[in-house]
C-alpha cells in the first residue's frame, strides 16, 4: 500500500513539473525546447526590447499593430518584428542551434570566452540598473509633453505638418533626453556616493595603470606610440 501511494505521489511530481516545463515543441541537439521554455524567452525580448528603445511595452505594440507606422529605421524595424512569435522563435531557434555547436566544440569552455561573458554581463547589468533608475527620474506631464509640442511648432513650422500624436511623442522623447542630460551626473555621484570605497595607500594605482600593464605597452610598440612619444620629446628638446 505504502509503495503504491509512493508511485502515486511522484506521478503527480511528475506530471507538475512537466506542466511547469509545457510541451516539447521540438528537439535541438540534447536540449527540449519547450513552450514554457519560448514563452520565456518571449516575454524576456519583449521586456528588454522596451528597456533598450526607451519606450512603453504599449508604444510598441501600437507599432506592432500598425506596421505603416513603423520608423524606417532598420534596427527599430527588426525590434518590432522580433514581437511576432513566429518570428522570435525563428531567432530563438537558431541560437539554440548556434549554441549547442559552441558547446558541443568547447567554444564556452575557453578562457577568453568565459572572460568576455563576464564583461558583457557586467556591461548589461549597469547599463539596465542606470536606466531603471533614470526611468524613476524620468517624469513628465501631459501638460509638459503638451507645451513642448507647442513650443516645437512655434519654432519649426515643419512640426506643424506632422500628426498632434506624433508631434506629442517626439516633444516627450525631447524632454525625457532633457532630464536625462541632467539627472545622469546626479544619479552618478548619488550612487558613488552609497558605495565605500577603500583606496589601497600602498599601492601606486597611477604607475600601475601608466608602465606596468605589459599588454599596454605591446599596444604601443604596436601601434606605434613610441614613435610618437620620441618625436614629441625631441620637439620639446628643441624649444
Amino acid at each position: 500500500m505504502k509503495k503504491k501511494i509512493l508511485i502515486l505521489f511522484l506521478l503527480i511530481i511528475l506530471v507538475n513539473v512537466c506542466k511547469e516545463k509545457g510541451k516539447v515543441i521540438e528537439t535541438i541537439g540534447k536540449d527540449n525546447i519547450t513552450t514554457q521554455e519560448f514563452e520565456t524567452y518571449y516575454e524576456t525580448y519583449i521586456e528588454k526590447a522596451s528597456r533598450l528603445a526607451n519606450a512603453e511595452k504599449k508604444t510598441l505594440y501600437e507599432l506592432m499593430c500598425n506596421p505603416d507606422k513603423v520608423p524606417q529605421d532598420p534596427a527599430i524595424q527588426e525590434l518590432i518584428a522580433g514581437l511576432y512569435p513566429e518570428n522570435s522563435y525563428q531567432k530563438f531557434r537558431e541560437m539554440k542551434i548556434i549554441e549547442q555547436a559552441a558547446i558541443s566544440e568547447g567554444f564556452d569552455k575557453k578562457p577568453v570566452i568565459k572572460n568576455i561573458l563576464e564583461q558583457v554581463l557586467l556591461e548589461t547589468l549597469v547599463n539596465l540598473y542606470m536606466q531603471e533608475k533614470m526611468q524613476e527620474k524620468i517624469k513628465v506631464s501631459t501638460e509638459q509633453i503638451e507645451k513642448r509640442c507647442e513650443e516645437l511648432r512655434k519654432k519649426d513650422r515643419r512640426f506643424n505638418t506632422i500628426p498632434i500624436d506624433q508631434c506629442l511623442k517626439i516633444a516627450e522623447a525631447s524632454l525625457k533626453q532633457e532630464i536625462l542630460r541632467q539627472e545622469y551626473p546626479k544619479i552618478i555621484n548619488e550612487i558613488k556616493e552609497s558605495i565605500q570605497v577603500k583606496k589601497n595607500a600602498q599601492f601606486d594605482k597611477d604607475k600601475y595603470l601608466k608602465e606596468d600593464i605589459k599588454l599596454f605597452k605591446e599596444a604601443q610598440k604596436i601601434g606605434g606610440c613610441e614613435n610618437q612619444e620620441s618625436s614629441d620629446t625631441s620637439k620639446e628638446n628643441q624649444k
